[in-house]
């Protein structure tokens, strides 16, 4: 499927979602600093909404929102909405993983805790993490793997592929 360059008809809609700790958060600020309207952290049964309001507003051809595992048992649902989001607006699905050493590492160094909890060590809610995603990150172009970058290398890469006001992001 052919993705349209935002224009004065139509609105551009990015996706971000990975696994905790591969920088989505990263990249949601490197689409803000050019130009896109972005919310982290959108419940999943608003994004129709937020989709049909972004395209309908004047002022917003290009917007970003963040996706993920903090959603809980309802990212069941994201691939089929995904999916229909894509018949109201041109929308890309931009996956984030590393290695699991890599954020083992992130958690470590940042002390905050997985969001799948504290029962159980981060390397096993990494794995399990994972697996929960595995549908998702089937349905995303690009994948990026940010096991090697740090966070001024990934934002240059975002701003490198998204930063053209024409023509399709090129990662």
């Amino acid at each position: 499927m052919a993705k349209a360059a935002a224009g004065p008809d139509n609105t551009e809609l990015v996706i971000i979602t990975g696994l905790s700790g591969s920088g989505k958060g990263t990249v949601l600020k490197a689409l803000e600093d050019l130009g896109y309207y972005s919310v982290d952290n959108l419940p999943l049964d608003l994004i129709p909404k937020f989709a049909d309001l972004a395209k309908s507003a004047p002022n917003i051809r290009r917007a970003a929102i963040v996706v993920d595992i903090r959603e809980g048992a309802a990212l069941d649902r994201f691939p089929a909405l995904f999916k229909k989001i894509r018949q109201q607006v041109p929308a890309r699905l931009i996956f984030l993983e590393a290695d699991d050493a890599t954020l083992v590492r992130r958690f470590s160094e940042t002390r905050r805790p997985h969001p799948l909890g504290t029962g159980q060590s981060v390397g096993a809610s990494v794995r399990r993490e994972r697996e929960r995603l595995a549908p998702i990150r089937a349905l995303a172009d690009p994948i990026i793997n940010t096991s090697k970058f740090n966070v001024h290398e990934l934002r240059e890469t975002i701003h490198r592929a998204f930063g053209e006001k024409s023509g399709s992001p090129k990662i």
